[in-house]
Parts: structure tokens; C-alpha cells; sequence
């Protein structure tokens, strides 16, 4: 069973012929690696060098020992040296599969079948860790008619498609209905050297989220906490942490991490979906018949027994007609009244004294993280002003940690200002609910007192 992969390089054709035909005389050099673009460089760790051993090398319409200057040449001779320089293939073995001999005779073979007629390549042969593994060096111009070489779809089917019919001519395993997407090589040699990458760090957060979740909100939240945004304007749903430079697409992360595959995972939580409040605070009291007056809690069970009243009429609307009467006009409200919740909870709001403090405290907040926020921006120019680039990436991440900041601090306002307007109307439905709970247990113990004495006068007949 052999893997295939292919991606474009810019910049300097030498480091990758360097690379390709002998990568322990290149373990110091900067190798472009990440997003496709050789200007983003990566020091190849010298300890992992150690395990990769060059075995073949076979130049195919060049002198392997001479390919950097040939590529040049057929560069300048065509006038094409800008844009991609080369392409970078790579075609890896299972382990104890084939020897290096085999190895390197199915990459040559795959390269003279995909490019000899027209282009300039070096193959090598490497080994780490017992996986065998071809190295491809493909010229982007053609040395025949100076036409570039277009890597698509069609192009790398046909690579994969040429390998599976070769491992399938030495009686190798080929690998059946191929549906894993292409990796950047930024993000394949992250994961050959065992680094953390992109894609891989936001699956670990998403399995985190999940996994504390009981709803779609719950999960929201997490991601938020663990600084993650999450856009879902578009067509495609896509993710970024606040310090990362581009969105990152669901459908790309793998299987079970589409927004819809993400729900289902959480679905099968058994997590409540509210914040829970202390014992003695229990929503439970108010449903089941015990004597504690709603006038008596404080404003987190207030808020969490009437949250969990509207669950429970907007899941079970038969459970009780004259409750669900009294909340249906908040059902539509559910999720103001959830964020409302969450803040309380949060904050540990007891009484009014405390919700009006921490208004005070947060709207306090606002002006001081403004100007913070501000200084980043003013930093962020005079960054750009002298090309920073570290500078310039500290700051972007300090500004979109305090644009969080001001997001947080405003919505929690809002939760405050529902709470200041809505406690005293929650109160009083709270207090009708369970009036109304109290009537329908006086109802069935009368009817089942009225029925005892029934039964009784009628059996002394």
C-alpha cells in the first residue's frame, strides 16, 4: 500500500533539490513548509533527521547531481522564474512492505509514467522509522516546451491512481475508496515530525467541548472560552482561534466534525443543559410540593427554576396546560433568558445589591479596555510601519482578545438590564406556577378522598 502527495513550492528550487537528494546536509536550513509557500520557513529539527536515512537517488532528464543548475537553466531559457518553482511529491509505503531496492524501482517507474516526456525530476528513496518513502523533485517548467506543470485534481488522481496500479504489479495492498482530503505540506510535515498543527489543535478543542456539552449553546460557550471563533455566515461553517490568521473550514477538520456530525456527538451527552445552582437552591422545590416561597430565593434559583420551568413546557407541553399558559409567551425567549442565567450563575448573583455591582464593575471595564485595545491598534501600525512581523502577530492576538473582552463585558450589561427588568414578572409567574402546582395536588387528594368514601359507603351496603 503506498500514500500519495503533492505539493507546489516557491521560492529557491536548491533547498528542495538539497532536501530531496540528501536531507542530513540540509538539517540546518530553512525549508519552506507552511501554507504552500517556502517565504513561511520551518528549521527541519535535526534529531528527527537522524532517523531518516538516504538510500536512492535517480535523476530522470536531469544529473541528480547537477539538478539544481539544470532546473535553472530550463528556467532562464524559457523566461519563467517567478511563481511556483517546483513541486514536491512524496510516496510512502506501509511498514515491512518493500525494501529500498522496490521502493525506489515504483518510484521511478511512477515518475517516468507522470512526467518524462516533458519534465525534470529527482527521485530519492528514504527511510524513517521502517516506512520506506520516494521523495519527488518536479521542475514546475517543462524543459521540452516551457509550458508549466498544473497540479489539479485530475493530475494527482492520476499520481494515485499510476501508484495503486504499480503497488498492484508488485503485489502490494492498494488502498480501497480513498476519501481522506489532501493536506497542506505544512500540515503533513507538522505531523511527520510529530508537531502540533492548525487542524489538529481545533479537533482536540471540539473533542474538549464535546465532551462538557449537553447543548448546542454549552458547546458554543466552550469553544469561546478556549478563544476560538466561530463563523457561521457563510455557505461553509469555519473556525479560528482568535490568534490564528485565516478561518479553517468544518468539512476540512475530518470525519465527525461538521457542525451537524458535532451535534449528534453532543446529543448523545447526558449533561444538564443549564448551570447547575448549590443544593439548597434546587429548582426541584418548586415541583416537588415542598414548602419553600419563590419570594425567599435568591436570583440564581429564581432565574434557574424558571429556566427550567420553560424546558420542561417547551419539551412536554401536556405536562401541566395551566403552567405552559402562564410561560408561553417567554418559550421564544428561551435563549435571553439562558444567557441571563449563565451570567447569574457565573458571577454568583444572589440579590439586586450584587447584580447592580457587578453592572457598575463591568461598565467600569468598558473605557479601560477601550484604550487597551486602542494602544494595541496604535502598536499595530508603528509594527507594520517598520515590518515587525512578530510584532505585528502579538498584537492582532492582543486586539482580538480584548475586542472578547468588550463583546463579553457588553452582553453581560444587556443580561443585567433583563434581569433588573424581568426578576419581579419571573417572580410572580414562579409564584402562580406553583400555586397552581399545590391546587392540582389539593384537587387529587380530594378526588382521592372522595373516591375512598365512596368505595367505603358502598362496600358497608
Amino acid at each position: 500500500m503506498a500514500t500519495t502527495k503533492i505539493w507546489d513550492i516557491r521560492g529557491r528550487v536548491d533547498k528542495l533539490i538539497r532536501y530531496v537528494v540528501n536531507p542530513e546536509k540540509t538539517a540546518d536550513l530553512e525549508y519552506a513548509a507552511a501554507m504552500h509557500s517556502i517565504e513561511n520557513v520551518i528549521e527541519y529539527d535535526a534529531d528527527a533527521m537522524k532517523t531518516e536515512q538516504q538510500l536512492f537517488v535517480t535523476g530522470i532528464n536531469c544529473d541528480e547531481n547537477n539538478a539544481v543548475v539544470e532546473f535553472m537553466d530550463a528556467k532562464r531559457l524559457w523566461k519563467k522564474n517567478g511563481g511556483i518553482v517546483a513541486y514536491h511529491g512524496y510516496q510512502s509505503f506501509a511498514a515491512g512492505e518493500v525494501d529500498a531496492k522496490t521502493a525506489h524501482e515504483i518510484g521511478v517507474k511512477l515518475a517516468k509514467k507522470l512526467w518524462e516526456d516533458r519534465f525534470q525530476v529527482v527521485v530519492t528513496t528514504h527511510c524513517n522509522t521502517g516506512h520506506y518513502h520516494n521523495h519527488f523533485a518536479l521542475n514546475s517548467i517543462s524543459y521540452v516546451d516551457g509550458k508549466r506543470y498544473y497540479d489539479n485534481k485530475e493530475t494527482y488522481n492520476l499520481m494515485r491512481e499510476e501508484s495503486d496500479r504499480l503497488c498492484k504489479e508488485y503485489g502490494l495492498s492498494v488502498i480501497r475508496n480513498p476519501k481522506a482530503k489532501g493536506k497542506s505540506y505544512a500540515e503533513w510535515r507538522a505531523e511527520f515530525e510529530g508537531r502540533p498543527t492548525v487542524r489538529g489543535t481545533i479537533r482536540e478543542a471540539i473533542d474538549i467541548a464535546v465532551c462538557g456539552s449537553g447543548s448546542r449553546l454549552e458547546f458554543l460557550e466552550a469553544m469561546d472560552q478556549m478563544g476560538f471563533i466561530i463563523d457561521q455566515s457563510g455557505k461553509y461553517p469555519k473556525i479560528k482561534h482568535v490568534g490564528g490568521e485565516r478561518f479553517v473550514r468544518f468539512s476540512s477538520l475530518g470525519p465527525g466534525y461538521t457542525p451537524e456530525e458535532i451535534l449528534e456527538r453532543i446529543r448523545y451527552n447526558d449533561y444538564p443543559e443549564f448551570p447547575e445552582v448549590p443544593p439548597q437552591e434546587s429548582p426541584q422545590q418548586i415541583f416537588d410540593g415542598q414548602d419553600r416561597p419563590v419570594a425567599s430565593m435568591n436570583y440564581t434559583a429564581v432565574y434557574h427554576c424558571f429556566v427550567t420551568a420553560l424546558k420542561i413546557t417547551t419539551e412536554r407541553p401536556n405536562t401541566n396546560k395551566k403552567m405552559c399558559f402562564l410561560v408561553r409567551e417567554d418559550q421564544g425567549k428561551m435563549r435571553s433568558y439562558s444567557d441571563q442565567l449563565l451570567m447569574l450563575t457565573e458571577h454568583k448573583i444572589e440579590n439586586r445589591e450584587q447584580l447592580l455591582a457587578y453592572r457598575a464593575e463591568a461598565t467600569a471595564q468598558i473605557p479601560e479596555v477601550i484604550k487597551l485595545r486602542q494602544d494595541m491598534r496604535n502598536a499595530l501600525k508603528r509594527a507594520i510601519r517598520a515590518g515587525d512581523e512578530a510584532m505585528i502577530s502579538k498584537t492582532k492576538y492582543n486586539i482580538d482578545i480584548y475586542t472578547r473582552q468588550l463583546k463579553k463585558l457588553r452582553r453581560e450589561i444587556g443580561a443585567c438590564d433583563g434581569v433588573l427588568e424581568r426578576m419581579e414578572s419571573v417572580r410572580e409567574k414562579l409564584t402562580r406556577i406553583e400555586s397552581e402546582k399545590f391546587r392540582g395536588k389539593d384537587r387529587l387528594k380530594n378526588e382521592h378522598i372522595s373516591r375512598s368514601g365512596r368505595s367505603s359507603s358502598e362496600n358497608v351496603t
